[in-house]
């Protein structure tokens, strides 16, 4: 995994707030926003108020909704569509096109350089919402892109036609187990080489009335809005929006290209129960998910006794939470003298993001590797007592659980459930990302560059830089970079230097600079960059900040740099460079050399810029001095780009 986007309920906008969200048991669970839906309504219109007062009152109140913020934020102008066409796509896949965005930002991918690539996109979505609500349009307010733009093959279609990717191209819809099987599929694309990269997830977004009217009398969903996963009080789970992207590469790949990598999927399985040992269509089967855990631990030559922790179905339901339980405390047989089986769910913490569940779930293991422990469930009083824990030594995680000291054995693993009501099953064994010496992840350079690397490192002033297509998007992601900025405590960055330089990094080098509307910030430090995020946002001046509108035409060649003859000359230029670059200083010391030679020893370069005490002695406005010396300032400025 080499990429992460999210959204889910409580403002969380990506995998770091996720992660804040768990650790700290945050609850984000709501009522349903009534401008959203309107329940009391919807029953007065569709109900008996006498007759059918016992299944109005089964209708769920309460579950985990993203806010109309998290929604509304999407810029036609930016996609190139009208208002019109955009009106009319699903929400849930207007979130999808914005959060793919991110997800290149966060991979440290340009939109240019996936443009055309061998990516493969593979969705999983099973809210039918948008559909209800279009065809409920009276028909003056229904436009001709409302039919085809409420079908769910759009989900990732529309991916791969905004973004140009050329690989295979699925939308899919095995009901809650939809993302994780996305993500199975995703795996094959790139293990059967159909694929380079690989883009998978899922999304899922409660629109209409009919939702929760179907979802209710199913008797599954919890009508008090909470998922009690494992738990004696547990009655049914909470419905919840949510998205979540991964990018993912072959390993080999990712380590030569020098990417991130958040963990690594050693196999993904899946099966369907068939009709053994069911009591009904829509009820899991202990026998299909032993098979299931059989044959992938098999296939991939795993030991069962390496994970650490399972991150469950878990949905909080009296009948599935124990069949689920039980079937893991079989299958990985923990004796009592080993260390207990974690479980736990993320459901707890997010409610059942249906379509979107299976790759929360994966997100959350992604982020218990980086953070090298688990956190706990929420919503839980005391054990299913259906659930043979002392059995089978099953630990539900109540408390963060550190993961063991790093050693030179085996990493740490995780597996992770996901199953779909009509009977499909998924699981994914992940484990702790361990660089195999040769190459680096951290800077995102190529090993050739190593020396410029630790040379850059000694850079006191960095460069901040958020490109977009119109200023209203412009101001919005930075808005969204300082929030998240103010949620990263100064005790959460070992190195405020390194800190800022791979950001930094990650803006200028690998994302698409091509937009019209530029922002780029100068600072030294935690307090100069605050200072000129809030100017900006205040639409002030300040040093340090610079606002650039680039032109909309694009040049019939491309342009790598412009050297300026004479003008911008002043005295002193470079020396706060000369005295902190050594990539820089080097190349002054090689061109001054070079120029004593040409000019027999009139004039030294290293002389004007650095030595000169004052601007009275300088001679830098003298021609024949000046444009030598801005053509050996821009050498050395362009020298210090990898």
């Amino acid at each position: 995994i080499v990429g992460i986007a999210c959204e889910f309920a409580g403002d969380i906008h990506c995998a770091n707030d996720l992660w804040h969200a768990l650790d700290g048991s945050r609850d984000v669970g709501s009522a349903i926003p009534r401008d959203r839906l309107d329940i009391d309504s919807y029953c007065a219109h569709m109900f008996n108020m006498d007759k059918d007062e016992q299944l109005r009152r089964k209708l769920f109140r309460k579950g985990y909704f993203l806010s109309n913020s998290q929604w509304d934020t999407f810029d036609a102008s930016f996609f190139g569509l009208s208002d019109a066409e955009a009106g009319s796509i699903d929400p849930c896949h207007r979130l999808l096109m914005l959060k793919f965005v991110h997800l290149l930002d966060d991979a440290g991918y340009s939109i240019d350089k996936m443009h055309g690539s061998r990516t493969s996109v593979h969705i999983g979505q099973f809210s039918t919402d948008h559909a209800y609500t279009s065809l409920r349009m009276e028909p003056e307010y229904r436009s001709r892109f409302h039919g085809p733009n409420s079908l769910l093959y759009n989900a990732a279609a529309r991916l791969s036609y905004h973004f140009n990717l050329h690989g295979p191209n699925v939308s899919l819809d095995v009901a809650c187990s939809s993302s994780l099987e996305a993500v199975h599929m995703a795996v094959e694309t790139l293990r059967t080489y159909e694929a380079d990269i690989a883009v998978c997830g899922g999304v899922n977004g409660i629109f209409a009335p009919e939702s929760v009217f179907y979802s209710s009398t199913i008797g599954a969903v919890s009508p008090d809005g909470r998922s009690r996963s494992f738990s004696a009080d547990a009655n049914g789970y909470a419905k919840g929006d949510g998205l979540g992207l991964i990018m993912l590469k072959r390993l080999s790949d990712a380590e030569r290209d020098g990417d991130r990598i958040y963990c690594v999927i050693r196999d993904v399985l899946s099966n369907h129960d068939g009709s053994d040992e069911k009591s009904s269509f829509v009820v899991p089967s202990a026998a299909g998910q032993t098979r299931l855990l059989t044959d992938v631990y098999k296939r991939s030559n795993f030991d069962p006794q390496r994970i650490f922790y399972v991150e469950a179905h878990g949905t909080g339901t009296p009948v599935g939470d124990p069949i689920e339980a039980n079937c893991l405390g079989r299958f990985f047989n923990r004796s009592s003298v080993e260390p207990p089986l974690l479980i736990g769910s993320v459901k707890s913490n997010l409610g059942h993001t249906e379509g979107a569940a299976g790759i929360a779930g994966l997100i959350k293991a992604a982020m218990c590797m980086n953070h090298r422990a688990i956190p706990p469930n929420m919503q839980f009083t005391s054990l299913n007592p259906r659930i043979e824990a002392q059995r089978y030594n099953l630990h539900v995680v109540q408390h963060s659980v550190p993961f063991p000291p790093s050693t030179d054995t085996d990493p740490i693993a995780i597996g992770i459930n996901s199953f779909g009501m009509g009977g499909n099953n998924v699981h994914a064994i992940v484990e702790e990302y361990r660089p195999n010496g040769k190459n680096s992840i951290t800077n995102g350079y190529p090993n050739d560059h190593a020396n410029g690397h630790h040379q850059i490192e000694n850079k006191q002033y960095f460069i901040f830089l958020f490109s977009t297509k119109t200023r209203k998007s412009l101001k919005d992601q930075v808005a969204q970079f300082n929030q998240w900025l103010q949620k990263i405590a100064t005790s959460d960055v070992d190195n405020d230097h390194a800190f800022f330089q791979r950001i930094s990094q990650q803006l200028l080098l690998r994302r698409t600079i091509s937009y019209i509307h530029l922002a780029i910030f100068v600072f030294a430090n935690r307090q100069q960059l605050q200072q000129q995020l809030d100017a900006f946002l205040a639409e002030q001046t300040i040093s340090g900040l610079a606002i650039e509108l680039r032109p909309a035409t694009a040049l019939s060649q491309k342009i790598c740099f412009v050297f300026s003859g004479q003008g911008p000359q002043w005295w002193a230029m470079g020396r706060q460079l000369y005295e902190s670059e050594p990539v820089f200083t080097q190349w002054i010391q090689l061109i001054d050399n070079e120029m004593t030679k040409i000019n027999n020893g009139e004039w030294r370069l290293l002389e004007e810029l650095i030595e000169k005490k004052n601007e009275q002695e300088s001679r830098i406005n003298d021609t024949n001095i000046a444009q030598p010396t801005l053509f050996a300032i821009q050498v050395a400025l362009a020298a210090l780009l990898p």
